[in-house]
């Protein structure tokens, strides 16, 4: 009986260890397309606090599709308000697909997700709140098959 308690409380230790790591994510947030259309004036905020000034972080935008996206790649504007009030934007690009039709992310099913790294390595300058907002650049209003889109800020690894 002892024994198997024993077994029991390795187990229960080992769940929360493994729980309990610090998976180095900072904050990330993911924001719905309602009817998995993302519309040019739907401009997704992703706002956050910084503490930390020290240690180097990577900025991702996450994506998730439907296998019905019926382009290669899209095309996003970024404008970032960082404390103090300095603001910048920015165009970014993001390849979804080969040529060949062959999805770049992990696709489950009809669901594609993509994390496109935006800035690997930087700090924030100054501590504060950093406001992120995403607008797709695509020449159609209405863009269809997109699930979900957001943010993501990670620790670097060292």
């Amino acid at each position: 009986m002892k024994s198997i308690l024993k077994s029991i409380g390795i187990f229960i230790f080992a769940l929360f260890s493994l729980t309990a790591c610090d998976s180095g994510v900072l904050y990330e947030e993911n924001l719905a397309c309602e009817d998995n259309v993302w519309k040019y004036e739907d401009i997704k905020q992703f706002e956050f606090d910084v503490t930390d000034t020290l240690s180097p972080v990577n900025l991702f935008i996450n994506m998730r599709t439907t296998t019905d996206y019926p382009y290669s790649n899209i095309y996003m504007f970024l404008y970032s308000t960082y404390p103090g009030d300095e603001e910048r934007k920015d165009t970014l690009e993001f390849k979804l697909a080969e040529t060949d039709g062959k999805w770049l992310g992990e696709n489950s099913g009809t669901v594609v997700e993509f994390q496109g790294m935006i800035s690997t390595g930087g700090r924030f300058a100054r501590a504060g709140t950093y406001i992120f907002k995403l607008q797709h650049g695509m020449r159609e209003n209405d863009l269809a098959e997109i699930i979900d889109v957001g943010f993501k800020v990670e620790l670097m690894e060292q």
